[in-house]
């Protein structure tokens, strides 16, 4: 060890040196503060003598033909390239120089997958002499094997969970070690996941985060776990007694508790122990007479533990911070030391771009948190991954929520996609309970996640993994339920989204089968919420992947990415916005698209607080996810930098502890009508708050029209009812935008709302000419130089037009690309004089939602046109769109629109006012001229067939009356030509396995024991499939229903017809088709009449 005379002696000439040369100084060096950091660095280093850092340069053999073991790699002799570890091969440069883009995802500069020798020689001290030494890899991807001096030791595995190698005892002196790192699929769960992939995270090779030998004496302790309990300051503690020795040795073990914050001791206490040869596990129980302060989100207080064990000289120290925090769950909530918390969460999907691994570096994961909490957010999802120690540590000291996973495997990954090779996974891995490969991995690794990590008051939740729809459920569950016996310090769930199972104590989903979809925004206003949902629930559920709006990017955010990936993708996409004659209004598109996602999140969120019996969301996501066909959903990049798009202050008024909430319903009104609303305030801190709740109803230039307050009670843990409004418009007398503000007084805690009022107004009297064709009529008097209003909401084909929708596309278009929808919202020229009498931003906020119907034209080869209404076409597609235009036309003038004008609507009355009062003035006065044949070609019409089918189906894409038309009664083969297809989208073919068709004077039906219908669909698209079930003779027929995999129960028809809604998720039909099988349990078959499929 370092004599402690000789630091005193360094400190005190620093110390003169210093004060000998005041105003000397080194460049951004500080010499006192620096040096005597060093000093003590050195000092502990040799304190804590039982650690030796193995980090700085390594050698590196590649092994692409895995030969290494038969050639003895492992021996010294063989040549290497320089590494530095912690490091991958890929910041190395070591691999195959990729050429080209990978689809969908960014682009490793280097690639290599398969085992690499890492190699280097290191001293063990004298003091080691006799010490038992392991090696501690903090994280590899995914195989170890380790030889020292050329003798093999052991091979470990893990992708989120660190390697331990005991390496027994070494002599002093030098020693070689050997590593061999096999980032290859050692277990088939397929390459899709995130802890196992190449969408977010890269298959790197490489050791990450700490490499160290660590030496424990021949009485030590190890797999130290603390189990506080809140109600009584009881602290309880497991760990192991390991005597390295073949005899009993006597010992001492001491305790003691700090406060981390204070460093305050609040507990100490020793006692002997005796260590029997070998293993044994021991149990102590601390009753700690002080108070202590427990952990939840609000107030992360944290504890260190410091166990220390003597014999003979011998001393070994363990630190394990934690919380003294307890997980429950009542029927619909998470309890954090019983207080019903609201988990506002996002789902991290390992997005690292520079390095492509996860950081485990405690500040690092400090940084992220605090954008966390800076959003008003509580909560993080591990999607498909566990993350490593710093992120659990970063998170106890934050105050934040987390929930860990291993894998992602569902049906779709089971199948070979030849027409879209980037779907295809590698091994088509089966799901867990019918995959032996995945079977023996995924335990084992649950046990060591709950073993390293269990100790942090963060980890509230695991789950195994994410939509494991093709898993065997009951064997999943059996696992769940060995770790909830082992160790109850968290919340268990078997898997998200896909079946609800007794051992779940709390589920993470998008619908809740056979009852319905846990977020959405229902409604043209805010008076809605999801209760008929959740409080069906017998246990706590959080909306799953909230959101997935994507924005427009900035293409200078290509210029980011100079790390180990690069986003050649991006730049591919760009050069087709520059062949469009787009690339130059990147900014705007990237404007207005995020400022309606932001508005959407809004509606969500609220939506999820306004509903009592909800635990939580679980956002998708706050930053852009670079894989899956580059879905740039997040208000965040990639890096965890803002994109501009909304503040945490703006984004916390609707996500907080405590959140005012308004219920009205609807956006727009006119001066006639009185608006109403109801005031509540959800409160899910930890206190009470007796204080005035004020309102005020504002115009755009702050002008006051309306206020009010009221002081309730606002309690804690639930949604509080606070005021009632009812405001007359009867005074304004111009179309404005106007606020609603609620603000809780004396606290930061704030929201606000947007209206729209509009006055009655009648047309103006013109000679304008209103059409909703481009034929004779119109082509008549533009040649005459009249002006023309053309209604166009029904124009267009295919090839050069596209519908118009309100919200953006789901994800990617890329990823799920049988949307129809193909856009981000729209760019308004809030400017123009269009519209001066429709108040409006420069994006689509929630006024336009009732006219958005209708078409944009494509105008690509109309470079020099600029749309007064410009729809954000995807970036995927970059084609550039017009839905209000103007242009010249012969010796007339043409504005076009696409929107729906006719709709019996405030807000379609005023736009149209608006349009025909532009029009009217001498600044209409289009400079950009179209010939009529290109019009003629973009505004085609395609008269719709009249189809007359039950209320509610309207939008069906396919929608059958089964063997409808059998002329004969009795029964037939089935065959697609004697059903009656009342609507088929060209894309929905379908086919029918059953036993026949039944035709009687009752009516007609597919029958069969077990039936199989296969539905073919737009990739990737949503919906609800609706089947009739029949029981017109009375034979009690009930039956098991499985949609893609997904079981459900068909009671007893008691002789009465059943209409079966099955809700269908973009997974299920990410290949091209459905797929619904039917068994008959009871009566002689099962009969069904009608089938629909209707597209959400």
């Amino acid at each position: 060890m370092i004599n402690k005379y000789l630091l005193s002696s360094l400190v005190c000439i620093l110390f003169y040196t210093a004060q000998a040369h005041p105003s000397s100084k080194l460049p951004q060096y500080n010499i006192i503060n620096d040096l005597s950091s060093l000093i003590k660095n050195i000092a502990n280093k040799d304190i804590q003598d039982d650690i030796l850092s193995l980090t700085g340069q390594w050698g590196v053999k590649l092994d692409p033909d895995s030969i290494g073991e038969k050639h003895n790699y492992f021996n010294s002799g063989h040549t290497t390239m320089p590494i530095q570890l912690p490091g991958t091969l890929d910041e190395a440069g070591y691999g195959t120089r990729t050429v080209g883009s990978d689809y969908g995802i960014l682009t490793r500069r280097h690639k290599y997958i398969g085992p690499a020798w890492y190699t280097r020689e290191f001293v063990i001290p004298h003091n080691w002499q006799g010490k038992e030494i392991t090696l501690y890899l903090e994280r590899v991807l995914w195989e170890s094997k380790v030889w020292i001096d050329g003798r093999f030791i052991d091979t470990q595995e893990g992708l989120g969970t660190p390697h331990y190698h005991r390496l027994g005892t070494l002599n002093p002196g030098k020693h070689r070690i050997a590593i061999r790192i096999n980032n290859d699929m050692i277990y088939n769960i397929g390459d899709k996941g995130h802890s196992y992939g190449e969408y977010t995270q890269i298959i790197w090779n490489g050791i990450l985060g700490k490499i160290e030998l660590q030496s424990s004496p021949t009485l030590s302790i190890d797999r130290i776990k603390v189990y506080p309990h809140t109600s009584d300051n009881r602290l309880d503690i497991s760990f192991d007694i390991q005597n390295h020795s073949n005899k009993t040795l006597k010992g001492e073990v001491s305790y003691t508790l700090k406060e981390i914050g204070s460093k305050k001791k609040i507990y100490a206490y020793k006692k002997e122990i005796k260590g029997e040869k070998g293993i044994q596990h021991h149990r102590e129980t601390l009753n700690i007479r002080q108070a202590v302060k427990h952990w939840d989100d609000l107030h992360p207080n944290l504890y260190r533990l410091e166990i220390c064990i003597t014999q003979k000289g011998q001393s070994q120290l363990k630190t394990v911070d934690f919380g003294f925090r307890n997980v429950t769950a009542s029927r619909s909530k998470i309890l954090i030391n019983n207080r019903p918390v609201f988990m506002r969460g996002n789902l991290d999907c390992l997005h690292f771009p520079l390095t492509g691994y996860p950081s485990c570096d405690i500040q690092e994961w400090e940084r992220i948190f605090r954008i966390y909490k800076s959003y008003g957010l509580n909560h993080v999802r591990f999607h498909s991954w566990c993350p490593p120690e710093a992120a659990f540590t970063a998170a106890d000291r934050i105050g934040i929520y987390i929930q860990a996973e291993v894998l992602w495997i569902d049906w779709w990954m089971s199948v070979v996609r030849k027409e879209r090779p980037e779907m295809t996974t590698r091994g088509l891995p089966k799901g867990l309970g019918h995959n032996p490969s995945a079977d023996k991995f995924v335990p084992e690794e649950l046990q060591r996640m709950i073993e390293a990590y269990g100790n942090h008051p963060s980890f509230t939740m695991l789950c195994i993994g994410n939509e494991l729809g093709n898993s065997n459920f009951d064997i999943m569950q059996q696992w769940i339920k060995s770790l909830q016996e082992k160790d109850p310090r968290r919340l268990y769930a078997i898997s998200t989204a896909r079946k609800i199972m007794p051992a779940d104590q709390y589920m993470v989903t998008h619908n809740i089968p056979q009852t319905g979809g846990t977020y959405g925004i229902n409604g043209s206003g805010t008076d809605n919420d999801r209760e008929s949902i959740y409080s069906k629930a017998t246990i706590p559920v959080i909306a799953h992947e909230v959101g997935q709006y994507p924005v427009y990017p900035l293409w200078n955010e290509i210029d980011k990415y100079t790390g180990v990936l690069e986003a050649r993708n991006l730049e591919s996409l760009r050069q087709q916005a520059v062949k469009n004659h787009i690339e130059h209004q990147d900014r705007k598109f990237h404007e207005a698209s995020g400022a309606l996602q932001t508005i959407l999140y809004k509606g969500l969120i609220e939506n999820l607080l306004r509903t009592p019996s909800c635990a939580g969301f679980q956002m998708l996501s706050m930053t852009d996810y670079s894989g899956q066909g580059e879905a740039l959903v997040g208000w965040l990049d990639s890096f965890w930098d803002s994109k501009g798009i909304i503040t945490p202050e703006q984004f916390r008024c609707y996500s907080n502890d405590i959140v005012p909430l308004a219920r009205f319903h609807k956006y727009t009104w006119q001066t006639d009508e009185t608006f109403k609303a109801q005031i509540q305030v959800a409160n899910y801190s930890d206190t009470t708050l007796i204080t005035p709740t004020i309102w005020t109803l504002t115009d755009e230039t702050g002008k006051l029209q309306q206020q009010g307050s009221r002081e309730v009670p606002l309690s804690s843990g639930k949604v509080n009812q606070v005021d009632s409004l009812s405001i007359d418009l009867s005074e304004i007398t111009s179309p404005g935008k106007y606020y609603l503000d609620v603000t809780i007084s004396g606290t930061p805690y704030h929201n606000r709302w947007s209206i729209w009022v509009y006055p009655p107004y009648n047309m103006p009297q013109t000679n304008i000419i209103i059409h909703d064709k481009f034929d004779s009529t119109v082509i008549s008097a533009l040649e005459q130089g009249k002006k023309v209003l053309l209604v166009a909401d029904q124009l267009g084909k295919k090839d050069n037009s596209t519908p118009l929708y309100f919200t953006p596309l789901f994800w990617s278009t890329s990823f799920f690309p049988g949307q129809s929808n193909t856009t981000l919202g729209a760019w308004i020229d809030k400017a123009h004089p269009a519209f001066s009498q429709f108040p409006t931003d420069n994006y689509t906020d929630w006024q336009w939602k009732e006219i958005t119907q209708g078409r944009s034209f494509i105008i690509n080869e109309h470079p020099q046109l600029h749309p007064i209404v410009q729809p954000v076409s995807d970036f995927h597609i970059n084609d550039k769109l017009a839905s209000i235009f103007e242009c010249k036309v012969s010796k007339g003038k043409l504005l076009v629109c696409g929107y729906n004008l006719n709709l019996d609507s405030p807000v379609a009355r005023q736009l149209k006012y608006s349009l025909l009062h532009y029009m009217t003035q001498s600044n209409f006065n289009p400079s950009y001229s179209i010939e009529i044949d290109t019009l003629k070609k973009m505004f085609a019409y395609t008269p719709k067939a009249m189809v007359s089918v039950p209320k509610g189906f309207e939008n069906s894409i396919l929608y059958i009356s089964c063997g409808k038309q059998m002329k004969n009664s009795g029964s037939a083969p089935w065959t697609a030509t004697l059903d009656h297809i009342e609507i088929q989208d060209e894309r929905c073919k379908y086919k029918v396995t059953c036993d026949n068709i039944w035709k009687d004077e009752k009516g007609t039906a597919w029958t069969g024991k077990n039936m199989t219908i296969e539905i073919q669909t737009p990739e990737g698209i949503i919906g609800d499939l609706y089947v009739k079930f029949e029981d017109w003779n009375h034979q009690n027929r009930a039956g098991l229903l499985s949609i893609e995999g997904r079981e459900s129960i068909l009671e007893n028809q008691k002789g009465k017809e059943r209409w079966v809604k099955l809700f269908v998720m973009r997974e299920d039909t990410n290949d091209g088709k459905i797929v619904l099988k039917t068994h008959t349990k009871q009566g002689g078959n099962l009969m069904i009449s009608q089938i629909a499929f209707i597209k959400q």
